[in-house]
């Protein structure tokens, strides 16, 4: 059985979809969304070994505020404008599983909370 921590947060972002079909050709230009992430780190004790508040601020500071807040952090991070929740959410477990090795972690990354994608 797996012990998860699970934490949410959402940030302001914009992107776009150059290769978006006719019938949605307006999802090309740049837009903004509010993005509603969810993280799952596995904990490895019923202790909390990972306590949520910690690990959300640690999310939002260093991960996910510099994807859209500073251009040159974004760049660190590799965040484009033409990644999808996909691949936004890829990235941000990448860099959790770099600081959190050999943990399962899934993460959600939502549309306004109504479309997005999840990675696990």
């Amino acid at each position: 059985m797996t012990v998860w921590a699970i934490v949410q947060f959402q940030f302001e972002g914009f992107h776009h979809y150059p290769e978006a079909p006719e019938n949605v050709k307006f999802l090309r230009n740049l837009h903004r969304h509010l993005f509603k992430v969810e993280v799952w780190i596995e904990q490895f004790n019923d202790d909390r070994d990972i306590e949520y508040l910690t690990f959300k601020n640690w999310l939002t500071e260093k991960v996910v505020s510099p994807f859209y807040m500073c251009q040159s952090l974004a760049e660190k991070f590799g965040l484009t404008e033409t990644d999808s929740c996909e691949t936004i959410a890829h990235k941000i477990q990448a860099y959790i599983i770099h600081n959190y090795p050999d943990r399962k972690v899934k993460v959600k990354v939502m549309e306004d909370g109504e479309n997005g994608a999840m990675v696990e």
